[in-house]
């Protein structure tokens, strides 16, 4: 099972309270704006979202993606609907709850105001050149719907060092490339474009992983590793081949897929 993908809403949260209890309403996601993941643009299209609140699918309310929840869609505490704007949510809260009491009033300040929601991919479909896709079938089930104290760039996330959604993308993107029988210069291209993206966030990630190994008195665990597999580390910014990667990589990656497809 594919793993949840999240994304960002600059969602305008709204508090109210009545004489029951406190309801907390915003947008999780917006539809038909644009936002980068590194190597090319997405969208949301206005009908993602029609399947899956059709199957009332069960979503939690969470801050910051973990936690227990606040409200839910199973118990009646959590509703998801659409509009012309994105996808709405409208959770009714425990007044008595301390994660409520703790939240309430950083969104009433406008501390907090922006949302972010985990999903599945169904469908998608990406324009002629490859440099946009737009999600057109999303899964919310066993997702989440989360108030979020800083907006997480989808480009930029560290989780891309472990393949995640963005592994996805490329796989995505391969098939479709593979359905108009693109040519293998235009095959070279976006993996080019994904590994150059790729190759940046691991810099960072490299960079980081080192001053904390430094910090502790430990060995750089990839170094160690690098070690381990008799070959030598990539990591340096300085190296003169360290440019030409991204182009190496997607050259051996198009071998392998010719070589995958001669086998079947």
């Amino acid at each position: 099972m594919k793993l949840h993908e999240r994304r960002m809403a600059f969602s305008d949260l709204e508090v109210r309270q009545d004489s029951t209890a406190p309801t907390l309403t915003g947008y999780a996601s917006t539809f038909n704006q644009p936002y980068s993941m590194g190597w090319y643009s997405e969208s949301v299209a206005p009908e993602a979202f029609n399947r899956t609140l059709g199957r009332n699918p069960d979503v939690r309310l969470l801050i910051n993606h973990e936690g227990l929840p606040l409200a839910r869609t199973t118990s009646g505490t959590l509703e998801l609907s659409t509009d012309s704007e994105g996808l709405m949510f409208r959770a009714t809260l425990d007044g008595s709850d301390p994660d409520v009491q703790s939240l309430m009033p950083k969104v009433m300040r406008g501390d907090l105001n922006q949302a972010s929601f985990g999903f599945r991919t169904i469908q998608d479909e990406w324009s002629s050149d490859m440099s946009s896709r737009v999600l057109r079938q999303l899964d919310l089930n066993d997702g989440d719907v989360s108030v979020v104290t800083y907006p997480a760039n989808p480009a930029t996330s560290v989780g891309m060092r472990a393949g995640g959604s963005h592994v996805d993308a490329v796989t995505s993107a391969l098939r479709a490339l593979e359905s108009r029988a693109a040519s293998d210069e235009e095959i070279v291209s976006v993996l080019t474009r994904a590994l150059a993206t790729f190759a940046a966030v691991d810099a960072i990630v490299d960079a980081a992983q080192n001053d904390i190994a430094e910090y502790l008195g430990i060995p750089n665990p990839d170094l160690e590793q690098d070690e381990l597999d008799g070959t030598p580390s990539t990591d340096g910014m300085d190296d003169p081949m360290a440019m030409t990667m991204p182009m190496r990589a997607a050259q051996h990656l198009l071998e392998l897929r010719k070589r995958q497809l001669q086998a079947i």
